[in-house]
């Protein structure tokens, strides 16, 4: 089956231009060209783009993302390379993952601390301590 770039940027939630960028810098190595020189997208193209967008969200640089898939290309030599990046990027989302589940808790935490001041009429109790304390003005009439 086959895509066109819009096709294939409505199916993936992505820009066109963010498409066409990855293609125009070589990461997209199978995509045809048709009679009027329009990009024509398959299924494996597709699953390249997957991938790129996945290296992207877990803050993959464009570098390395190239690095890999010109790996990829080369062969099953590059396998053990390959896995020692797979690695380092797994262990870096584990890490976002840990610092998104911190963030989540104090989030939960607010969200628990205004439903109470809400229903059931507490007050709120919470002053950051980084916030400079409001000052006396002094009443000249």
């Amino acid at each position: 089956m086959s895509y066109s770039i819009h096709e294939v940027a409505e199916k993936l939630n992505l820009s066109t231009y963010s498409i066409r960028y990855y293609h125009d810098h070589g990461m997209l190595p199978f995509v045809e060209r048709d009679a009027n020189n329009n990009r024509v997208f398959h299924d494996i193209d597709i699953e390249w783009l997957r991938l790129i967008i996945c290296f992207r969200n877990t803050g993959m640089p464009l570098e390395r993302i190239q690095h890999y898939l010109d790996l990829v290309q080369q062969g099953d030599e590059t396998i053990p390379e390959r896995y020692q990046m797979m690695k380092v990027q797994q262990e870096r989302t584990v890490q976002e993952l840990a610092a998104l589940k911190d963030h989540l808790a104090t989030i939960n935490h607010k969200v628990a601390h205004y439903h109470d001041v809400l229903t059931q009429g507490k007050p709120d109790t919470y002053v950051p301590t980084d916030l400079p304390q409001p000052q006396p003005t002094d009443n000249i009439a």
